[in-house]
């Protein structure tokens, strides 16, 4: 097995056990930088940059593995833009709607009233509703579906001769 090919590269294809195996390697990452500081003395410097190097090599990975399960299933990897994209997108509209919504009594020094908080609630629960359900659609995609039986245009199938 290729550790370098299933995270860090771009092209080709994997299947959904290596795209676990990709999960459980930022998971590991994840343990490990979270317990260095706890054997060193800990500065908030080193916990930042830390915390940095995590983001930036877990979101790598998060990619380079994202963009090969979608090659298995024979889609292109700017699917990963949704899947990106459209939280940020539902996390800028609840926040603006929670500004609109609570913004005013605020910032005129009021206490919001019964029905600012209610219509915030529901804001939260349809945002949290469309999250799970990009959620869900995220696992079934990558987790759980079967990629292409034989090559298809990126690469040749990866359980090829196993099955």
């Amino acid at each position: 097995m290729n550790w370098g090919h299933i995270l860090f590269s771009f092209t080709g294809r994997i299947n959904r056990a290596k795209w676990w195996l990709s999960i459980l390697a930022t998971l590991i990452i994840y343990i490990v930088l979270v317990a260095l500081p706890q054997f060193a003395t800990s500065s908030g410097t080193l916990i930042a940059v830390l915390a940095l190097a995590y983001f930036v090599v877990s979101l790598w990975i998060s990619l380079a593995a994202g963009t090969k399960r979608l090659h298995d299933l024979n889609r292109t990897a700017a699917w990963l833009i949704f899947f990106i994209g459209a939280p940020i997108l539902l996390f800028i509209v609840f926040v603006a709607m929670a500004g609109a919504s609570l913004g005013t009594a605020l910032l005129s020094g009021q206490t919001p009233t019964e029905a600012d908080i209610m219509r915030m609630g529901g804001f939260l629960a349809i945002y949290g509703l469309l999250m799970l359900a990009i959620g869900i659609w995220y696992l079934v995609w990558f987790g759980c579906l079967r990629g292409t039986v034989g090559p298809n245009q990126y690469g040749p199938d990866p359980l090829e001769g196993k099955i």
